[in-house]
Parts: structure tokens; sequence; C-alpha cells
């Protein structure tokens, strides 16, 4: 487990209402009760450490009693920092990104800073309002998982705020990046179906031309070539060149939003790779929802994914999927924290280098692979 450096936390000592009263309760009266200065109640809220750990904790005592808490606007004014992160997600229904932000809002929680959560559902235009409103509230950094427009996000760095990115480069030295090792994620999908006698295996994805996905195209085509396999360009297949075809494809569609259209397309994808001269034994999924539109297809044409046809995907959630989908499963919830992590190590110290982080996935067999049927 990743473990960044850590500094003290700043607060400023600011008056607050008793609940239930409308008496304010100032850093004075905390003083009083706990005995002490009130520069030592400074202290306290500073995390500066020449305080004993006796009167820290009468301190914190008194501060509990009085119900007093530290006034966030002041606070922000004196500390020039807003205490929010933002975090930029493409899609709020997908459970990778919900387990990323699941990460990052631990970590930060600790450090008394809220996670702002914006859902661009891929759109340009949306994810460039929700940058500049974030640039404008001068948030303490912001957290990218996938970015239409680039430029966005560089005039947020320019604008001074520190920006960590995850699994999509954003062509920026001065971001940090937290990715997984996506070829070595798709190689691990074809040796799973290699051992159990595959031999034609196709590849469905809602695209080949993102950073993730090229980046597993790349690691299936080697897996194949280590078991003497060779890669069927017919069987490769994404839902962006099917609807190029038919002359219609906005990169703003989410598939969650669109679940008739996204099933629509998708029988298709099945039914041209199953009418091939020679079908795929098996299909290998890039993404969670594609697995769950093939296997619903699948189960349309009277096929059992396992028995007929074996399925793998990436990340799908097995606690809640039946049957239980082969998985490729990215440490999401690991790739926030240590996102959290580097964009604090940077909100301390603005001068603190960019970091890149590689972690590597793992496959949970689940109930949609079986061996090869002839």
């Amino acid at each position: 487990m990743f473990t960044g450096k850590r500094g003290v936390s700043v607060a400023i000592a600011c008056p607050a209402t008793n609940q239930g009263s409308d008496v304010v309760t100032t850093i004075r009266d905390v003083a009083k009760r706990a005995g002490v200065s009130h520069t030592t109640v400074s202290n306290v809220m500073n995390n500066i450490p020449k305080v004993s750990e006796e009167t820290r904790q009468r301190v914190l005592q008194a501060m509990a009693d009085l119900n007093f808490e530290p006034n966030m606007a002041a606070r922000s004014l004196y500390t020039k920092r807003s205490y929010l992160v933002g975090y930029m997600v493409p899609a709020i229904t997908n459970e990778f990104f919900m387990n990323v932000a699941r990460g990052a809002e631990r970590v930060l929680y600790r450090e008394g800073i809220g996670l702002f959560l914006c859902d661009t559902t891929l759109a340009a235009d949306r994810e460039a309002d929700y940058l500049r409103r974030l640039v404008r509230h001068r948030v303490d950094g912001i957290i990218v998982n996938y970015v239409a427009n680039r430029k966005t996000v560089h005039d947020a760095v320019r604008a001074g705020i520190p920006v960590v990115a995850i699994e999509s480069p954003v062509g920026e030295p001065k971001i940090s990046l937290v990715e997984v090792d996506n070829a070595g994620a798709a190689m691990l999908g074809v040796e799973h179906l290699a051992d159990l006698g595959h031999r034609q295996i196709g590849v469905i994805a809602i695209d080949f031309e993102s950073d993730v996905n090229s980046e597993r195209l790349r690691g299936f085509q080697n897996g194949l070539k280590l078991h003497d396999l060779e890669p069927r360009p017919e069987m490769l297949v994404s839902l962006s060149s099917l609807l190029k075809e038919n002359g219609y494809f906005d990169h703003t569609v989410d598939l969650a939003r669109s679940p008739v259209a996204a099933h629509r397309e998708f029988s298709k994808i099945v039914e041209r790779l199953l009418g091939l001269a020679d079908p795929p034994t098996a299909l290998f999924c890039f993404d969670y929802q594609s697995a769950v539109l093939v296997i619903r297809s699948l189960a349309e044409l009277g096929l059992t994914p396992g028995k007929h046809v074996s399925v793998v995907g990436f990340d799908a959630p097995n606690t809640v999927c039946v049957p239980r989908i082969t998985t490729v499963v990215q440490p999401a919830a690991e790739m926030g924290a240590i996102a959290a992590e580097l964009l604090l190590e940077r909100v301390e110290d603005p001068n603190a280098k960019p970091r890149s982080l590689r972690l590597s996935a793992q496959l949970t067999a689940g109930e949609t692979t079986g061996p090869a049927r002839r």
C-alpha cells in the first residue's frame, strides 16, 4: 500500500455558535474552559507539535464540550485553501469510477477535505464548464479520470491548481499519474482463456482509440502471440467503428443512459462475430458494460456464457452479477487513495515533483468462462 508524505493540517481560530443556542463560542471560551491560553488553543487547532499530548487532549475535550467548530469560510481566507478537491468522472453510473471516488474520499476525509464529484458524461462542454467552476472556487486540487479536451486541464494547471490523472495521461509534465498496467491486465484475460483451450478469441470494446483501450488491445495481441495464436482483425470489433459504418456516432454517448440503443448495437456485434465462418469460442470485453450487454445478447440467442461461449470482462462487480462474470479487476479504491495522496503532496509542497505509479490488475474467475467447445 502506498503511503504519501503527510504534513500538518491548518486551522484558524474562529467563533462558532453553540447548537440550539444563539451564544457564540469563541477561542477564548475554549481556552478558559481548558485552563490554557488562547495561543495554546490555536496551536492545537493548527497541529503545532510543541503542545504536550495531555494539554492537547484537554483542549480538544473543551472544544467538544462547547460544540466549538472552526469557521470554514474564515479559515479559507486565512489559509488560502478551499478544503475541497474536484473529481472529474466520465460516468457516475460506472462502479469502477465510484470505487476510485471511495478510495480518494477516505484519504481526503481524514485530512478534513471534501470531495466534489463532477459527472461529465463524456461531454466536452460539460467537462469544460466543470473545470472552470473548480478553478473559480480555487479548489485545492483536481483528480481526473478521463478528459475529452486536454486543454481545459492544462488551463487548470496554469492557474496553479494541482492535478492528478488516473489511467489516462493528459500530456502535461506537471501532472502526476496513477495507472494500471493495462497491457498486462489484458494478457491475464488471454492467458485464462488460452488455458481453457480457446483458440479463437474475439474482442469487443467501446473504442480502440482511447489510451486505456489501445493499451489493452496491445496486451491482447501480445498475449495471443505468447500462446502461438494469430490475431484475426475481423474478430476485433468496437462500438464506435460499428456506428461509424452506419453514419452516426457521438463520443458523448453514455451507454448507461441509453440502455435500449446500447443493447441493440451490441446484439449486432455479437451476431456479426458468431456469424463468422470460424466464429470465436470466447469474447473478451474491454469494459464491464460491454460484458453485461454481450451476456444479455447471448442469452437471447439461447446461448449460455461459460458453456457455449466464454465471456471475460473488466471490473465487473461480481457481488451483484448473475451469472458471476469472469473479470479482470483493477484496484480502483487503491488507485483513488494513491491519487489523493499524490494530490495532497502537491498541495502541501507546490514544488514537489510530479510522480507516476503503475499498479497491477488481477483476474477473478467467475461463471462466464469454461472449456472451449469444438
